[in-house]
């Protein structure tokens, strides 16, 4: 009782924490506002000059939440089906096809909408790909489904490199690599409305059937023992994360390390029952990716590449979670 009274006090806490720096993520930028001039445009009484940046940046915002909840919510999902600690989103290769897909569009010079439109068509085909490799190996372990995503991420960098090669490198290059480092940077309302609900709909799914995240970890035997189709769930939790993957890397390229490092961050705060710490792993990866974007669009004259950013942050809250732990992670 005492365990869960003080697992629901770190959830309110990180909510709270979460508002707060929604909020000054909102003040602060190139062009800082105060706390009155972000009330004023919730209240929408702000004038007209501050009520456009406010859209702006609010925009953002909720691109980024969404993004860094279902990126940290992805890699919680495949960390515990696979039940290995460093597996990531894109342990299938999917990011990988993403950016391949986005790379062809720009190649092709189609406008920002079809690109993000690419990517994500792509990263749902390398996906099957995957799936459809892992089939004709006809084993039914997650170990096989990994090595099938290698398969298919080692061709998917290949026909990226290829694409890089013969892009322009004074525009279509920089374009190219600005994508697999990712930024919300051109993301705007129309964006965020096509990919949203994509986002927000997985994000819900995986929080409603977080329990069958503890099932899964078990062995296959148990699994059936307690009357759920091992393989059938698997394969649908699989696909609702790379859904959740695929849409973020549409909205806003590639971004590492949110999704490995941060279900290390909640579960060892408060445990590895999903049905605690994956709803934790959401407002985490939140928190991290806004914290992320606010430096990312403010320290610089041009906005960071968000991969960046997340590298300096991640890297030093990973080693320190393995110090702390004293043993590994997979």
């Amino acid at each position: 009782m005492a365990k869960n009274h003080k697992n629901k006090i770190v959830m309110i806490l990180a909510v709270i924490l979460l508002v707060v720096l929604i909020v000054m993520s909102m003040m602060i930028g190139r062009y800082n506002l105060s706390f009155n001039d972000v009330m004023s445009y919730f209240f929408n009484r702000a004038t007209s000059s501050t009520k456009l940046i406010l859209k702006l940046r609010f925009t953002r915002i909720l691109a980024v939440i969404l993004v860094g909840a279902g990126l940290s919510m992805a890699g919680a999902t495949f960390q515990s089906i696979f039940n290995n600690g460093l597996a990531s989103p894109n342990i299938l290769g999917v990011a990988t096809g993403s950016s391949v897909g986005a790379a062809f569009a720009i190649l092709s010079g189609m406008p920002i909408y079809m690109v993000e439109l690419s990517a994500f068509v792509m990263g749902i085909l390398t996906m099957f790909l995957t799936l459809i490799i892992n089939h004709f190996l006809r084993n039914n372990s997650g170990m096989t489904l990994i090595l099938a995503g290698i398969i298919i991420a080692g061709l998917m960098q290949s026909i990226l490199g290829s694409i890089k090669y013969i892009a322009d490198p004074e525009d279509q290059l920089q374009s190219i690599v600005y994508w697999e480092l990712g930024s919300f940077m051109k993301v705007d309302l129309s964006s965020l409305a096509s990919v949203g609900p994509v986002l927000l709909v997985g994000i819900l799914f995986l929080f409603f059937a977080r329990w069958r995240l503890n099932v899964l970890s078990l062995d296959e035997a148990s699994v059936k023992t307690i009357g759920i189709n091992p393989v059938l769930n698997r394969n649908l939790m699989i696909v609702v994360a790379t859904l959740l993957t695929s849409a973020a890397v549409c909205l806003c390229g590639v971004i590492g390390w949110v999704g490995l490092v941060v279900p290390h961050i909640s579960r060892s705060i408060v445990g590895s029952d999903n049905r605690i710490s994956l709803p934790l792993t959401g407002v985490v990866g939140s928190i991290l990716l806004l914290v992320a974007d606010t430096l990312a669009r403010s320290i610089s004259v041009n906005d960071i590449p968000l991969s960046i950013v997340t590298g300096f942050i991640g890297v030093p809250i990973f080693v320190f979670i393995l110090i702390r732990r004293k043993t590994t992670v997979v």
